[in-house]
């Protein structure tokens, strides 16, 4: 039915029927209720593909302001991990210096596993032994905080700006090349190494600001948080 009211059309205009010739002239032809039946068809499917789209639009900007919080908390807290753990200045007890008492009592707090206690405990450089251990179980804590920003980045990035997906992931490059440079840096024997360490402290302090005011004002923008005053 509907493809011979669009021929039907079609001749009159073919014909030079004026907008209003085909007006009269289709209400004559097909009768108003045919019309009126045929455009209240059209209409309800122009609604229905206006409200789905409508509702995945809202669905999606309903998840930003989901992500986004998430977002940026878990990003707070792995660059909380890795300024702690590039940072130059680390201070520790000096644990050859400690009575058997005072060392086990920090001995018990730390986060060393029974064997390296017990190792440490036996070691002539108790301070030595100690400050290399547990490089690698700040590492290890390190990069979870950074691999649970990076994994939620990656999951929900079809939620993200095009301007907040360059920004994240510059800061993720970042992050990891310090994270690497320090172990690196803490495993190599030569000269090298300190230096390494260095690069990946400067890296960090100089670097990340930047990205994190950019990501903030993004962010911001995102949730309208200016709209809120």
């Amino acid at each position: 039915m509907e493809g011979k009211i669009l021929e039907f059309l079609g001749k009159i205009v073919a014909y030079g029927g004026g907008a209003t010739v085909v007006a009269y002239l289709t209400f004559t032809f097909l009768g108003k209720k045919t019309v009126e039946a045929w455009f209240t068809k059209k209409l309800k499917k122009f609604e229905y593909d206006l409200n789905s789209l409508f509702n995945r639009v809202t669905k999606i900007h309903e998840k930003e302001f989901e992500v986004l919080p998430e977002a940026w908390l878990k990003m707070q807290d792995a660059l909380g991990r890795i300024s702690g753990f590039v940072s130059i200045i680390k201070s520790c007890p000096d644990l050859d210096r400690m009575n058997n008492i005072a060392l086990g009592e920090f001995l018990a707090q730390s986060k060393l596993h029974e064997y390296e206690k017990e190792e440490l405990r036996n070691s002539p450089k108790k301070l030595d032994y100690y400050q290399k251990a547990i490089f690698w179980h700040d590492s290890h804590e390190t990069k979870q905080a950074f691999q649970d920003f990076h994994n939620y980045i990656i999951r929900n990035r079809i939620f993200l700006s095009p301007a907040l997906q360059d920004q994240f992931i510059k800061l993720d490059d970042i992050m990891w090349i310090a994270i690497v440079s320090m172990e690196e840096g803490e495993g190599s024997k030569d000269s090298d190494s300190r230096e390494m360490q260095i690069s990946a402290y400067k890296q960090i302090r100089d670097d990340i600001n930047p990205i994190r005011d950019e990501i903030a004002d993004l962010i911001k923008k995102r949730l309208h948080y200016h709209d809120v005053d």
